[in-house]
């Protein structure tokens, strides 16, 4: 399915048949193509989440930062493509790891060995931001 054809489906048809009964989540969504990240952090919303939008990784780097530093802005999930301008998604979820933050991440990303970097650091990896059904899954677990 097409960004376009995505951006124009209609809101009440993005529950699938099964029930999505879960907790509310506070999310980090770092995406840069805007389009696409509004669209995921639209159906979050309507999941039930509260979720904080980066388009690059500056702010996917404070969030890191505050995380280790701080310890008082918590996100129960962050949710990161690999190439955003700025710093690499794998390179975020390393810091988190290696300082020991056990902080649930779900990197996107096709390249195969990042996704087993990423698997073996813990993440949940999705090979395409654009597979709506999949996030929330990976959201529920």
């Amino acid at each position: 399915m097409t960004k376009a054809a995505l951006a124009q489906t209609d809101p009440d048809d993005w529950t699938s048949s099964s029930t999505h009964e879960h907790r509310s989540l506070r999310i980090l969504l770092a995406e840069h193509d805007h389009h696409l990240r509004r669209l995921i952090a639209l159906v979050l919303r309507h999941d039930g989440h509260f979720v904080v939008e980066a388009m690059d990784g500056g702010k996917l780097l404070d969030v890191v930062a505050s995380l280790l530093i701080d310890h008082r802005r918590h996100y129960d999930l962050i949710v990161s493509e690999q190439r955003l301008p700025g710093i690499q998604g794998l390179s975020a979820l390393s810091a988190l790891r290696t300082a020991g933050d056990p902080t649930p991440f779900v990197l996107i990303t096709a390249d195969p060995d990042v996704q087993a970097q990423a698997t073996r650091l813990g993440a949940v990896v999705l090979e395409q931001a654009r597979n709506v059904e999949a996030i929330r899954r990976a959201v529920a677990r």
